[in-house]
């Protein structure tokens, strides 16, 4: 009777073990707030925040937010690039994952505009 009660159990235990281990793979959201943009290009931004440049990877999927972002989309027809919605001196919080070493931006939030 033990038996087959242990067969189903490890049946469950092996179909949930993919599971575990893509959880464990999917890279944790870190956030880096308050900092300047030093630099912008098409595949990065470095920010620096409390005297230490932090430079990101963007692509196609990094989403930039703030205000006045979606007159500068509109104005880029729709599809604007990084360089077009960040410069040098605005200040923004960077939400970014650690991918084997490299930082990737997901989310680049501009909490104030560069003065002119």
């Amino acid at each position: 009777m033990r038996k087959m009660l242990a067969i189903p159990l490890l049946a469950i235990f092996f179909a949930a073990l993919p599971t575990m281990t893509s959880a464990q793979a999917k890279p944790k959201n870190q956030l880096l707030p308050n900092g300047v943009v030093k630099s912008v290009s098409a595949s990065s931004v470095t920010v620096t925040a409390k005297d230490k440049d932090s430079t990101f990877t963007v692509d196609g999927k990094t989403q930039v937010v703030g205000k006045g972002l979606g007159t500068k989309s509109r104005a880029a027809a729709g599809k604007p690039t990084i360089v077009d919605l960040l410069k040098a001196g605005d200040r923004v919080t960077v939400t970014y994952q650690d991918m084997s070493g490299t930082m990737h931006a997901s989310k680049i939030e501009v909490t104030a505009a560069a003065t002119k």
